[in-house]
């Protein structure tokens, strides 16, 4: 059944690889019925068809995960399916799957597996790099290139095709929970990081076997929503969008040859994106020539009915996507009415067939392009070569180094000796990997902490004493002991209903045993049988203590949870209103049986569910005890996951939790402090900045970041990170970032509009010295180019590497321009004395400006050319002249 075969007994065109690509297009669409094109335009489940642990658990037993055949058969059938998503199987798996939809349907056409991939292919095992704002701090295009083309290695070799990554909006407000996941916040070192990475994942040829397709996202403006809140609606004048947020997607699409796109939940200007043809077919197709096709992100689609209130029905939004430009769901709607709704509108006359044509033949495009038609099948052999292989290990632990940036070193603390006798490493991050939202779950390996690192890397007579202080948080959930949690037929963990409603009405969608009830649920739902936005669960069964237990339980979640215990409300965070992560003393009896009823309601988009143990354990005097006895003491804080990551934003800015406290009481010892961060967004270190003598930003830096660390701590490594993204003395004076256009006043009551450290800022173990500015030629046409030349000096004495930034600034101009713009940097290395010249070259691209009419042009006039260590340190300045 998997060919079809023409009157005269010939293999179909679209089956020969010599036929020209449209052509080929062309003949198996015209050869599809209504009902197998709706299918290439769905994207499927991996649960659908596998039996396996519950993937939002991250606990899952991939390797043992067992194909359910009567599933494959109903689901996928002899119609066949766009794209399977969330399988994250082995290739022996993929490949069964894959051998189904090439032999047993009618057309034989193949599947596409797509999985996340941010910084890691999301399956278990996987190479953990580190998150994408540590690679915008490397400032070092070559090494994110080679961050992409392991992680496609990676996830090729797993059977998967496409990956929704990168991500490339600008974050200008560091509120937003997800600016972890973005290059920062300058339009220039957005784009060619952006660059690196597409062309990193998508290699010289796409269908070869370490080669993924990019999916880049989010298009367009997501990283600037009212409020710093995630999805919320983008405040976003059309000039200030075309000229600053739209190159980056353009670089991405026009230079590196990304090939898919995934759209932005919010609305701009009142627009939703997701319905938006401008942007989707005018810009992307038109404009830009993008081979693939556009994704909606998980229930954008849905949410131009029930949130952004354009559609008048859930139909009325999927015809609007369609034909704005989107091909492919994101379990928006279940499958049945998903595709029955554009079938009925197809033969009702609502929507037309040539834009369900247009929508499958992008879906097919990326298929032929890939080769999934001669070669459908991964070999499970390049798995065992690629998986986790040295190569990956040593860019992963490169890209940490690199990132890491120093912000202070009064009086050349560090780097710090190796054979003091003792070391205080305190704080909740020093023995925890914080890695970043969308981590390969970890399994077969322990990532490094910054703790066992300073471990290995001090000498054998240094005594180092740990110590937590707090947690990130002042209340943190911890799992149930096993057994604790029973369901009513004396199983582990508690009995779930999901129903798909917000007032459990109606019978339960799925009901399963539970274990332990801690999900993040921003990624993925529960289960596609949940077609709406809002759901509920609710959780029934015994809580079982198998010792005496005097402290605390609560509840964590950004949505509405509710708990009883023995039938007595003991939690009420019911309501958008309310508060749900909250906490509560019990002193329970060893033994005795407490009844549970846990219910959940999905209202606020929020990112975890969690119930358990809560720990609010103080070890602050312990910690003010080991760093009294310390020579040093090295404080680790930051964020984890819940306070950094997808739908994790902040109104404050400060340290999370009761950490500012601890670090107080520790520096009150008069023992020297180093401050080791680890977080995903800039945080407001003022008094942190004053005090602590030494600052070192650390970002989340993948499985070895620990390591990396202890490197740089003492020594063995030169810190030559620089920061992608603006750090504010506070919250009010967002935003920050460092190419604000002029205009209005720069002091407010409390403090002025400068940042506390400038984009582009970091500290060497070492100095350099800037000379001989050479800017040849002084004067240029608007079509000419000129070379910018100077001498860089190691006048220190260790090696290490600097990042020489060049800025501009047009002094008068048709449209008001920032004061600075970057427009060229590189990473140098030198050692001690050495001198180098590092050359850079402005032309059109870089001069170039949106004008008041909407075209871009490069303006006669004067332009300041500026050479410097960081966007407010300028060592060399000069001007160029365009007439």
């Amino acid at each position: 059944m998997g060919k079809e075969i023409d009157n005269q007994n010939k293999i179909a065109e679209y089956r020969n690889p010599n036929a020209p690509l449209e052509e080929r297009i062309q003949d198996l669409l015209q050869r599809m019925t209504l009902q197998e094109k709706v299918r290439q335009m769905d994207q499927y489940f991996g649960t659908d068809l596998v039996d396996r642990a519950h993937p939002e658990q991250h606990n899952c037993a991939d390797r043992g995960a067992d194909i359910v055949w009567e599933r494959v058969e109903q689901t996928i059938g002899s119609l066949g399916v766009g794209c399977i998503h969330d399988l994250y199987g082995t290739p022996d798996i993929n490949n069964e799957l894959q051998k189904y939809a090439v032999e047993r349907t009618r057309l034989g056409i193949p599947i596409l597996f797509s999985e996340e991939a941010l910084h890691g292919l999301g399956r278990p095992g996987c190479s953990i790099f580190p998150q994408q704002i540590t690679l915008a701090a490397t400032w070092n295009p070559d090494l994110v290139y080679r961050v992409g083309r392991s992680i496609a290695a990676e996830t090729r070799c797993c059977g998967i095709h496409e990956v929704f990554s990168p991500v490339i909006d600008l974050a200008r407000d560091a509120r937003w929970g997800r600016l972890e996941e973005t290059y920062g916040e300058d339009t220039y070192l957005s784009s060619r990081m952006a660059v690196a990475m597409v062309k990193g994942l998508q290699g010289e040829d796409i269908s070869s076997s370490d080669s993924v397709i990019a999916e880049v996202k989010h298009f367009s403006a997501y990283g600037i929503a009212e409020g710093g809140l995630n999805c919320a609606p983008v405040r976003l004048g059309p000039h200030e969008h075309e000229s600053c947020f739209m190159p980056v997607f353009e670089a991405a699409f026009k230079e590196a040859g990304a090939i898919n796109a995934m759209n932005s939940y919010s609305s701009i200007d009142g627009i939703p994106c997701v319905s938006n043809s401008a942007l989707l077919t005018g810009v992307l197709r038109n404009r830009w020539k993008m081979k693939g096709f556009v994704r909606a992100d998980m229930c954008s689609i849905v949410r131009l009915y029930d949130t952004h209130g354009t559609a008048h029905s859930p139909e009325d939004a999927i015809r609007q996507a369609i034909e704005a430009g989107v091909d492919m769901q994101y379990y928006d709607f279940s499958h049945e009415f998903y595709q029955e709704s554009i079938i009925k509108m197809v033969r009702d006359g609502v929507m037309k067939m040539e834009t369900i044509d247009l929508a499958v033949s992008r879906i097919l495009r990326v298929k032929f392009l890939l080769g999934l038609f001669e070669n459908p099948y991964t070999d499970p052999a390049s798995y065992e070569k690629a998986m986790r292989c040295e190569k990956h290990g040593q860019i992963t632990l490169q890209a940490a180094r690199d990132g890491i940036c120093l912000l202070k070193n009064k009086g050349g603390l560090l780097p710090l000796k190796k054979d003091l006798g003792s070391i205080a490493v305190i704080g909740p991050n020093a023995d925890e990997a914080r890695l970043g939202d969308y981590t390969p779950v970890v399994e077969g390996f322990k990532p490094v902490t910054v703790l066992e690192g300073i471990r290995k890397v001090v000498g054998a007579h240094t005594n180092v004493e740990y110590v937590r202080g707090v947690g990130v948080l002042e209340e943190e959930i911890l799992p149930f002991p096993s057994g604790w949690l029973r369901t009513p037929e004396g199983n582990d963990g508690l009995t779930g209903e999901y129903f798909d409603s917000r007032d459990f009405t109606g019978r339960p969608v799925m009901v399963r045993n539970d274990e332990k009830i801690q999900f993040s649920w921003v990624f993925t739902r529960p289960s596609e049988l949940l077609t709406k936005n809002s759901y509920t669960v609710r959780w029934t069964g015994k809580l079982v203590p198998d010792k005496a237990f005097k402290g605390w339980i609560g509840t964590r979640s950004y949505d509405s949870m509710r708990l009883w215990i023995d039938d007595m409300l003991l939690i009420d965070g019911w309501g958008l209103y309310a508060n749900s992560s909250r906490s509560i003393p019990v002193v329970l009896e060893q033994g005795r049986e407490y009844s549970v009823r846990l219910e959940y309601l999905k209202d606020a988009n929020g990112a975890q569910v969690f119930f358990g143990l809560c720990d609010k354990s103080d070890e602050i005097a312990q910690a003010v005890e080991a760093a009294r006895n310390a020579q040093v003491a090295i404080m680790v804080l930051g964020d984890s996951d819940e306070t950094s990551g997808e739908n994790m934003d902040r109104s404050d800015l400060c340290l999370p939790g009761r950490q500012l406290e601890l670090l107080k009481r520790v520096y009150e010892t008069g023992t020297p402090v180093v401050l080791v961060l680890q977080n995903g967004r800039p945080l407001s270190l003022t008094w942190e900045l004053e005090n602590i003598p030494a600052i070192l930003e650390a970002w989340f830096g993948g499985e070895k970041g620990g390591q990396a660390v202890a490197e740089v701590l003492f020594g063995d490594v030169n810190p030559a990170g620089r920061l992608p993204v603006s750090f504010p003395k506070s919250v009010g004076q967002l935003p920050v970032n460092y190419n604000r256009k002029p205009g209005g006043g720069i002091k407010y009551v409390e403090e002025d509009w400068a940042p506390l450290f400038p984009f582009g800022y970091g500290l060497s173990y070492t100095s350099f010295c800037y000379d001989s500015l050479v800017i040849d030629p002084p004067c240029i046409s608007a079509k000419g180019k000129c070379t910018i030349k100077l001498e860089i000096e190691n006048i220190g004495h260790m090696a290490g590497d600097e990042v020489v930034q060049l800025y501009i600034h047009q002094r008068c101009s048709s449209t008001v321009r920032p004061l600075k713009e970057l427009k060229g940097f590189q990473r140098i290395g030198l050692k001690p004395g050495e001198k180098r010249t590092v050359s850079f070259t402005l032309g059109s691209k870089e001069l170039k400006v949106l004008n008041s009419r909407f075209r871009w042009a490069v303006e006669p006039g004067i332009y300041d050319v500026m050479l410097g260590s960081n966007s407010a340190d300028v060592r060399l300045a000069g001007t160029l002249e365009v007439v």
